[in-house]
């Protein structure tokens, strides 16, 4: 899969935790007692598109992670079906989504659109070949339904179809724009994390830096003065 480069991780909504980021498998980090996804000094993402995966990190007790790049609407139902396992599996609150998202932030709402189509449309570009998301493969594989959902939106719409629902879901614009963007997401799946890349798709490291900065400064104190909401209240 395409990288991503010059990221933050927040917290929307609650108390922003420690992490050490560890990519390993469990069987790596056998010994360390494990409990929410979290060690004393340990804390598990999973990746989680499809029902099988869903279900791996709920039984890890892990922050599911998902990417934002369609709409949220079409998220709800995979991160509910995690928090209900979590709930079954451990008995207790699950721990926050982990939402990857992909940022152009600029003061010229226009140019930011511009900016975003031309390079959120050249990371998309590259995961609709890289996928092959124009076939009929993902329908016969199992654990890939997530997959064979953005190869129904990318034959439907095309490449600007993907572009157009990508564009939906990610967070571009002004500051004030992107925070609008996140509290209606917010007000959709409830509380979640938020792990932001400001260069992708060939995106120029002035727009990235001049992004980064933005966000910092107007953005990020907004989302950590948000006070956590319950799940239920998500969807009223």
């Amino acid at each position: 899969m395409p990288q991503t480069q010059n990221s933050v991780s927040i917290t929307c909504g609650g108390a922003v935790p420690w992490y050490l980021r560890c990519n390993s498998r469990p069987r790596s980090i056998a010994g360390s007692r494990i409990s929410h996804g979290r060690s004393a000094n340990i804390t598990i993402w999973a990746p989680s598109l499809a029902a099988d995966s869903i279900e791996s990190a709920a039984k890890l007790g892990a922050h599911i992670v998902m990417f934002a790049d369609r709409p949220w609407e079409m998220r709800l139902p995979a991160i509910e079906r995690g928090r209900e396992l979590h709930r079954k599996y451990h008995g207790t609150a699950p721990p926050e989504v982990m939402l990857t998202e992909f940022c152009v932030c600029g003061t010229n709402l226009a140019e930011t659109e511009d900016e975003a189509r031309r390079y959120q449309g050249k990371f998309v570009e590259s995961n609709f070949y890289h996928y092959e998301f124009l076939g009929e493969h993902f329908k016969t594989v199992k654990g890939y339904d997530a997959y064979q959902q953005k190869a129904e939106i990318a034959r439907k719409g095309g490449l600007d179809g993907a572009v157009n629902g990508f564009m939906q879901a990610a967070s571009w614009g002004t500051p004030d724009k992107i925070l609008r963007g996140l509290e209606a997401r917010r007000n959709i799946i409830g509380d979640f994390e938020l792990n932001v890349a400001f260069r992708f798709g060939g995106t120029p490291y002035e727009v990235a830096e001049r992004g980064l900065k933005l966000f910092a400064k107007e953005v990020l104190p907004a989302l950590k003065s948000w006070s956590p909401i319950k799940v239920q209240e998500a969807a009223e």
